[in-house]
């Protein structure tokens, strides 16, 4: 109570001082309405005491509503986005992604292709796209800034992540170090695991190579929410029907490709195919072509053959059970993520900074060649 009495009377003092004991928050509530608001009847009587007003939607018995975020908060003006001087990084079937300048900051724009910009089904996939990256706030996803929703061009802007994806360095056809490898899929299981926290989960549906991103310390982060679909979880089990062949072929678990109900466990399928491609250097029946891949997962039951020695003990069993064919027998991830940290302890750490250091080198000069290339 004195706490109040104190903060007030520090409030009253800065108005004697030439400060308003009326100001209004961005809502357009003053000090008076939003202590009512909120209980603080002492308080309010001591400002209404020294002129304070009730001013506002604010009742007196009605309680403070925060901010939500379809308030608009996060909606940008696309003049603060300067794409006449911004740089391609990334091309998709729908528009762009562009390194450029905001408020100072360097950012990614994923932009939407000007001959779609009244396209229906592109507008509802890219609102689908934002409401979720708005809901979203972890270290290992990707951090969504803002976004031009309300006139052309349309953009969603999240954090630049200047370390490339994690398909420049697998593109090398080498298995990655079991150290590096393990620590890699780690960071996906954590993000992978908040996403699919209950009750409201989020199932990626193309998780891939091409979506995990490096950032400047070389952690992974998930990004590209484009297919993700929020669930509610109301039975552990629930299943839901869903469109099916949603995502990329390689890396897709066997029922989204027949078409059958499918829950966030398919997510936890591609991610075992991920691993996979880290460990043995080559992505999942390399020598076939996606569909062909997907098709033999579907309906023959094949899986890619593990062949190198570099598996640390309990990784090809984990492995195994993330890609089972019956979707109940996968890990979940906050399993996996318990059992990689446990790897990752018994593993030796001498040359994992060096290792980290010589990939991403590599990467960023096939990044330089194929940049100069395109000029």
């Amino acid at each position: 109570m004195w706490r109040e009495i104190e903060s007030v009377s520090l409030g009253i003092e800065f108005s004697w001082q030439g400060a308003s004991v009326n100001a209004r928050d961005r809502w357009g509530n003053s000090p008076c309405a939003d202590a009512l608001a909120s209980g603080h009847m002492q308080m309010a009587k001591l400002l209404k005491d020294y002129g304070g007003e009730v001013i506002g939607d604010h009742k007196e018995d009605t309680a403070l509503t925060p901010p939500l975020p379809q308030s608009g908060d996060w909606e940008i003006n696309p003049s603060e986005i300067d794409l006449e001087h911004s740089v391609r990084i990334g091309k998709g079937s729908f528009g762009e992604i562009r390194k450029a300048i905001w408020r100072g900051t360097p950012v990614a724009v994923k932009t939407i292709r000007p001959s779609l910009s009244k396209d229906m089904a592109v507008l509802k996939d890219f609102q689908h796209e934002v409401e979720f990256m708005v809901k979203v706030r972890h270290p290992n996803i990707v951090q969504f800034l803002g976004a031009v929703t309300q006139r052309p061009p349309l953009m969603l802007v999240t954090e630049y992540l200047s370390g490339g994806d994690l398909h420049e360095v697998l593109r090398r056809k080498e298995a990655l170090p079991a150290a590096l490898a393990v620590k890699f899929s780690l960071d996906i299981a954590r993000g992978m695991c908040y996403l699919h926290g209950e009750p409201n989960v989020i199932i990626h549906r193309d998780l891939k190579p091409r979506n995990l991103i490096f950032d400047d310390a070389q952690e992974l982060k998930v990004g590209d929410f484009g297919l993700s679909k929020l669930i509610h979880m109301k039975h552990l089990h629930d299943a839901y029907k869903m469109t099916g062949e949603t995502g990329s072929y390689r890396y897709m678990a066997p029922e989204v490709f027949r078409h059958e109900k499918y829950d966030k466990t398919v997510d936890v399928f591609s991610f075992a195919m991920i691993m996979y491609e880290m460990f043995e250097g080559f992505a999942p029946f390399d020598d076939k072509e996606a569909y062909e891949s997907a098709r033999l997962v579907a309906e023959e039951n094949l899986r890619p053959e593990m062949k190198v020695k570099t598996y640390p003990p309990g990784m090809r069993e984990l492995i195994t059970k993330c890609w089972s064919a019956d979707p109940k027998e996968r890990v979940k991830f906050d399993k996996i993520v318990e059992q990689l940290q446990r790897m990752e302890e018994n593993l030796p750490q001498n040359d994992w900074v060096h290792d980290l250091l010589r990939i991403h080198r590599h990467s960023q000069h096939t990044q330089h060649t194929q940049h100069t290339q395109q000029k």
